[in-house]
């Protein structure tokens, strides 16, 4: 792209200045860390998910390209909608991380408050408005903790993968699942 001379940054101001002149830095800058926060669970949830399915992804023939076949599961990975790639997991996760799994959803509804144009002033996460200072960092920290817990959680998966074929068999006949 051709440098116009225009400080970086500005032209991004200046349109929302346009476009939302109601807006001050501050609320701008709440909705770029609610955001951030989304953003930060949803790459954890991509990585976990991609980890998770390539670890059972059959061998492919040969001649077949395994790392286009692999970029091809990240691209549908990263193309779902948030509650499809969160539903399947959310169960499992539900069992170790309760509380987490309600922040996932109360970040994402936050996160869906904003992007559908709703009044920044309205939009609260846990009962407080997004736009005291306090609220902003309690999102944050919340999003930080439930991206360690993905890390845990996967910790989980990751044990239960060299036992899992000869297991699974055997808790499949007493009815019982790996979790």
């Amino acid at each position: 792209m051709e440098n116009w001379g225009v400080p970086t940054g500005s032209v991004a101001k200046k349109l929302r200045t346009i476009l939302y002149p109601g807006l001050t830095d501050h609320q701008v800058e709440t909705i770029v860390v609610c955001l951030m926060a989304h953003l930060l669970i949803e790459q954890k949830l991509n990585g976990l998910l991609y980890r998770w399915l390539i670890q059972n992804v059959p061998a492919l023939a040969e001649g077949e390209d395994q790392l286009k076949a692999e970029e091809a599961l990240w691209d549908k990975i990263v193309g779902m909608r948030f509650s499809t790639k969160f539903l399947p997991v959310a169960t499992f996760f539900d069992e170790r991380f309760p509380e987490e799994k309600k922040i996932i959803w109360k970040i994402n509804d936050l996160r869906n408050h904003i992007f559908h144009g709703r009044s920044i002033e309205e939009a609260q996460f846990e009962g407080q408005p997004i736009t005291e200072e306090r609220t902003v960092e309690r999102i944050f920290l919340a999003a930080q903790d439930v991206s360690m817990r993905f890390g845990r959680f996967e910790e989980v998966l990751d044990s239960l993968q060299p036992f899992d074929e000869p297991w699974k068999n055997s808790l499949i006949e007493f009815g019982k699942s790996l979790f």
